[in-house]
C-alpha cells in the first residue's frame, strides 16, 4: 500500500492537484484578510469558517475529479497492466487523497495561526492544531463519494452534489440532529475546538455548541460512513468495466 501511495504522489507531481492543495487554503486566508480588515477577533475565525464550510469540500471534489481524469487519460494503464487488485490500487488512491486533505488543513492552520500574531483572534491555537487532524478524519467520507460521482457522472454533477450536501450540513449542524447528516458532522465537531459557529460567528461562553462531548461520537460516525462508502465504491469499481 505504501508503494501505491508513493506512486500516486509521483503521478501527480507538477500537476494541478499538487498546486490546488496549497491554492485553496491560501484563497481562504486571503478572503478572510480582505473581508475582516479592521474587525477585532475575526481573521482566523473567518479563515477557518470559509475553509471547512465551503472551500475544503470544493477542493476535495475537484482534486478527486482530477485524479479520476488522470487515470482515464492514460487509459487506466496501472489497473490494466499491474499485477495488483483494482481494489488495492483505488484504496491507495483514497489514502493518497486523504493525505492531501491533511496537508491542506495544515496549510490553513499555519496561515491562520501566523496571521493571528498580527491580528487578534479568539481561536485557541491548541484547538486549531487538533482541528487539523479531526477535520481530516471527519471529511474522509467525501473522497470515495466524489471519486464515484466523478467517474459515473462527471464534474458538474459532482460539484452540484458537493454544494447541496455542504449547504445541508451548515443548516443542520447547529441542531440536535447533526449526527444524522454526515455533512453536518465536520461543522459540528470543530465548533468546540475553534470556538466558531457554522455560520461564522464566534461562539459565546456558555453556548451549548461548545460542548466537546460531540467530538468523539462525531469522529466515529464519520469513520463509519467512510468505511461504508469506501467499501461500496471499491466493490463498484471492481465490478465495472474499465474502458
Amino acid at each position: 500500500m505504501t508503494n501505491i501511495i508513493r506512486a500516486e504522489f509521483l503521478k501527480s507531481k507538477r500537476t494541478m492537484s499538487s498546486k490546488l492543495i496549497f491554492a485553496f487554503p491560501i484563497i481562504a486566508l486571503v478572503m478572510a484578510f480582505v473581508l475582516t480588515a479592521g474587525i477585532t477577533n475575526a481573521y482566523a475565525e473567518s479563515a477557518w469558517n470559509w475553509w471547512y464550510t465551503l472551500l475544503l469540500p470544493g477542493m476535495i471534489a475537484i482534486v478527486s475529479y482530477l485524479s479520476v481524469m488522470r487515470e482515464k487519460k492514460n487509459g487506466y494503464f496501472n489497473i490494466k497492466t499491474l499485477p495488483i487488485e483494482k481494489k488495492n490500487l483505488m484504496l491507495g488512491k483514497i489514502f493518497y487523497l486523504g493525505i492531501l486533505v491533511l496537508v491542506s488543513n495544515a496549510v490553513l492552520f499555519a496561515g491562520a495561526t501566523f496571521g493571528s500574531i498580527f491580528l487578534t483572534t479568539s481561536v485557541p491555537v491548541v484547538g486549531a492544531a487538533i482541528t487539523v487532524i479531526v477535520l481530516t478524519i471527519v471529511q474522509l467520507w467525501q473522497i470515495p463519494l466524489f471519486l464515484f460521482l466523478s467517474e459515473k457522472f462527471g464534474m458538474v454533477v459532482e460539484l452540484i452534489v458537493c454544494l447541496f450536501i455542504t449547504v445541508l450540513g451548515i443548516v443542520v449542524a447547529p441542531s440536535g440532529k447533526w449526527f444524522l447528516f454526515v455533512s453536518a458532522i465536520s461543522m459540528r465537531v470543530v465548533t468546540p475546538l475553534l470556538h466558531v459557529l457554522p455560520n461564522g460567528l464566534r461562539a459565546q461562553t456558555g453556548d451549548p455548541l461548545l460542548s466537546a462531548s460531540v467530538i468523539l461520537p462525531g469522529i466515529f460516525i464519520a469513520l463509519a460512513w467512510f468505511v461504508l462508502l469506501t467499501y461500496l465504491y471499491l466493490n463498484w469499481f471492481e465490478k465495472r468495466e474499465v474502458k
